[in-house]
This record gives structure tokens, sequence and C-alpha cells, in this order.
């Protein structure tokens, strides 16, 4: 994707499988019949949800921009998969020396992996960019997964405290809207986490977004289904309502942390839910 001056590229880490009828509560949750109209993102083998895991590189200027940092090299727990971030960066002829910063949407596990290796920064170079509110909920010492991650987590390495204890001198915290970098705005987003954000870009008039895990899947953005994993339901529905009207209103590409292959799309009129369909770009 090119926004004016700026390269955004997706970078796949691996991928996470989750069965469909689990993701979604109260009484509105999916139907069979309300999945149909996604079938083709499911998995053609078992129906299950494929959730692509792993970060897009923002190039512009002098800046080489990571937002959000994959599942990690390994071993992952089911269903998470990971460690092809490295190679993908690779593909598009970038060393991880060369990331000037990493921005992360949420620190949800699958989200941080790479941040640090067996002790050592990853990305040694880079300025590390958070909300503070995520921040401050996941780093605590006494932090206590939620059930969800007990499932997935290897505490030893895996838990906020542990992967950046190797870079807690090049963070900087952000709260809420905030311009990050020239181009780059956080944009308030909380609700699947406390300090989940969306990431806006602008350069020579054109505007995209990256939304993260505002949503996991198309009918979520366009049905209004209520994820299972959210941290506040009430602001996580909110959120997802005030950025499907901006994005639509406004015509913006957007591209999501967990869409299959991580492909950016947009809104249009007609179709189910809101009256709005989604189609890849």
């Amino acid at each position: 994707m090119q926004i004016g001056d700026m390269r955004i590229d997706s970078l796949i880490d691996g991928e996470a499988v989750l069965a469909k009828d689990g993701l979604y509560i109260g009484d509105d949750a999916p139907t069979d019949e309300d999945w149909a109209p996604y079938a083709k993102y499911l998995d053609q083998c078992t129906g299950h949800q494929i959730n692509t895991v792993g970060s897009y590189l923002i190039r512009y200027d002098d800046r080489v921009v990571l937002h959000d940092a994959g599942m990690g090299p390994g071993p992952t727990l089911p269903p998470f998969t990971g460690g092809g971030l490295r190679s993908a960066l690779w593909a598009l002829d970038v060393s991880p020396l060369d990331i000037t910063d990493v921005i992360y949407s949420h620190l949800h596990i699958d989200h941080i992996g790479w941040t640090s290796i067996n002790g050592k920064p990853f990305f040694p170079n880079a300025t590390i960019r958070i909300d503070r509110r995520d921040w401050e909920h996941y780093s605590r010492a006494d932090y206590e997964l939620e059930d969800w991650e007990v499932a997935v987590t290897h505490t030893e390495r895996d838990l906020v405290s542990v992967r950046f204890a190797p870079v807690l001198d090049r963070i900087e915290l952000f709260e809420g809207d905030a311009e990050l970098l020239p181009g780059v705005v956080a944009l308030e987003a909380s609700g699947h986490t406390p300090g989940t954000t969306v990431i806006e870009l602008s350069s020579r008039g054109e505007k995209g977004l990256l939304i993260g895990d505002l949503v996991h899947t198309q009918g979520e953005l366009i049905e209004g289904w209520d994820f299972v994993m959210n941290h506040d339901h009430a602001k996580a529905s909110e959120a997802v309502e005030r950025f499907r009207k901006y994005i639509y209103d406004n015509k913006l590409p957007f591209a999501a942390a967990h869409f299959p292959g991580m492909k950016w799309g947009r809104l249009r009129a007609g179709g189910n839910g809101f009256g709005l369909t989604y189609e890849t770009i």
C-alpha cells in the first residue's frame, strides 16, 4: 500500500486458527447463517476462523516503523504459530537493525513477540512506543493472566514485564489521541484492551488506517459482533461504531491486524448489518 510518500508492507509472522463458534458472545452472537457472507475467510478444512498474525512496516523519509511485533519465533502454544517475521523483513531487504520505531496497537501476546529474544532487544535501534494505559495494566509485576492468556502463554518469556525488560530505556509512552511521528497519529480506540489504539497515516493529502485489534474479523466490523476477549465490551463496541463511521464517511483504506493475509480493504455501501460491505484492495 502506498499512502503519499509512505510505503506500507504486510509482514506475516504466523497465524491462529480459532473455532468461530466461540469468538462472539451475547444475544447477537453470529449463527452459521450470519457467517455465510464471510465463509471465504474461514479455513476450508475445519470451518474455523483464520487470524493472520504479523506486523506492518511503514517506510518514509528516514523512518522505518514497525506496527506491532508479532508472535515471536516460538515455541508457541496452540492455536498460535509464529516465527516468520524475521524472514518477512529480509524479503524486503530490511534488517532488524534498520527499525527506527516500534508502535504497539496494544500489548497482547501476539503483538509483542519479537520485542526481545533471549533477553536481548530484537530491534536495538528502535524507540518503543506504547499507550500508557496498556503499559500500566499489563506490565505490573502482579498482573494476573486472563483465562485465554493462561492457555497460550509461556510466563517465563511472554509476560509484558519479561518481554520488555531489555528495552525499558527505549520506551516512550503516550495516551489516547497523540501524534507519535510526523504523519503518524495514534487515535483513541480503547475497549479491546485499556489502551488499544488505531494508527492514522497521512502523507501528501492521503490517509489510511491501521486498525489493529479494533476488530478481528470482517463480520465484527460490518455486523457489530461482540468479541469474547474484549476487556471492556461497551467501550469496544463504541470504538468499533465510531471507526466504522469514520472509515466509511472518509472513504479511507484500512488494514486490520488479523484479517487473513493482512490485506488492505475499504467499506462500501450495500450488504448486511449496517448497510455496508467490506472489499479488499
